[in-house]
């Protein structure tokens, strides 16, 4: 038992540490206005709030020695004492907090697969409603566990409610994965499975084991899923937003794990070095979704593609001229073609690019 409680306090102040760490790297993150990082900001201090409360709990349980929850919460109330009050408090509070936390990640999902703030809105009340029931629960059951002689009994009853509630929300975080895969496919940058799994495996060893790896299971998930989504950051071209010439490399590994498969191509070459930025930025508010322009050299931008006929690409191209000629911009010189029948995607992309 003392040994599971250094442990569980060793892994509070971890998560503690780590999460200040993880802010501090937000913070250097290009875009103040990004939404990625106003997301994991409040992530990111909300699981530092959850390590903060599990440590004082923690903490409180090394002061007590190893008295067991369902020996200290049947006192009576004239044998309560600050360390009981601490332990309960920060320990329905911490659970409560894993509860909001899944709620931020369910929104979380639903802006970044589907960039549509009215879908959250259309599922707000039933998302929201588990979270009133879970507060309530929190509100009743801190002074009902400790000021009760049946303090256990109403304790143990919350964290049945909270962990129904917690399958629901990781249930709804799994459908949401699922319909957008069936959807759209694979999504790069963006490996749920790394939230998923620490955060799951440290809260079924803190509920299970009684082991408090909840809070560093929290923030290892929070941190290796900020990890994959930045992680396009090392392929962008800083000037333009476009993607840099490290990129085909990646591209090149999708295509060996048949995730993907360039048919065409479109290139863009501007008159000056200085118009890239400019052109770049009304190069990527006519390309469709699934295009990937890549910054080749300082007045070059080739654009792979999913189309397998030219009329697509002829018509993209002639939008971007029309804005250019209406900005009164200097033209760019333009081309396209497709993959031929013998050539491999691979092959293809070293003849583009």
């Amino acid at each position: 038992m003392t040994v599971r409680l250094y442990l569980s306090f060793a892994a509070d102040l971890a998560a503690v540490v780590l999460m200040l760490v993880q802010l501090f790297s937000i913070n250097k993150l290009p875009g103040e206005k990004s939404p990625v990082k106003r997301y994991f900001r409040a992530f990111s201090g909300m699981v530092l709030v959850m390590s903060a409360l599990h440590l004082l709990k923690s903490f409180a349980d090394l002061q007590m020695g190893d008295l067991d929850p369902a020996y200290y919460l049947s006192l009576p109330q004239s044998e309560v004492t600050v360390w009981i009050w601490m332990a309960a408090a920060s320990w329905i509070l911490a659970i409560f907090l894993r509860t909001v936390f899944l709620y931020m990640w369910i929104t979380f999902l639903s802006w970044y697969l589907y960039e549509d703030r009215d879908f959250i809105r259309r599922r707000f009340w039933a998302g929201f409603t588990p979270l009133i029931i879970s507060a309530a629960v929190t509100c009743v059951s801190i002074p009902l566990a400790i000021l009760t002689e049946k303090g256990y009994i109403f304790f143990m009853v919350a964290l049945g409610i909270f962990f129904v509630i917690r399958v629901f929300y990781f249930l709804a975080a799994l459908w949401l994965l699922r319909d957008y895969k069936k959807q759209n496919g694979y999504l790069r940058f963006f490996n749920p499975w790394v939230f998923f799994v620490p955060v799951f495996a440290g809260w079924l060893a803190q509920d299970i084991l009684y082991l408090g790896f909840a809070a560093l299971g929290s923030t290892l998930g929070v941190m290796l899923l900020y990890s994959s989504i930045v992680g396009v950051q090392r392929y962008m071209d800083p000037e333009t937003g476009l993607y840099n010439m490290e990129f085909p490399v990646y591209l090149k590994e999708l295509i060996r794990k048949k995730k993907y498969d360039p048919c065409s191509v479109m290139t863009f070459t501007v008159g000056k070095t200085g118009d890239m930025k400019e052109f770049a930025e009304i190069l990527k508010k006519q390309l469709p979704q699934d295009c990937e322009p890549i910054r080749q050299s300082d007045r070059k931008v080739v654009v792979l593609t999913n189309v397998k006929e030219k009329a697509p690409l002829v018509m993209v191209i002639g939008d971007v001229q029309a804005v250019l000629e209406e900005q009164g911009s200097e033209m760019v010189k333009t081309g396209c073609s497709l993959k031929k029948k013998t050539e491999t995607a691979e092959s293809f992309m070293e003849r583009v690019l």
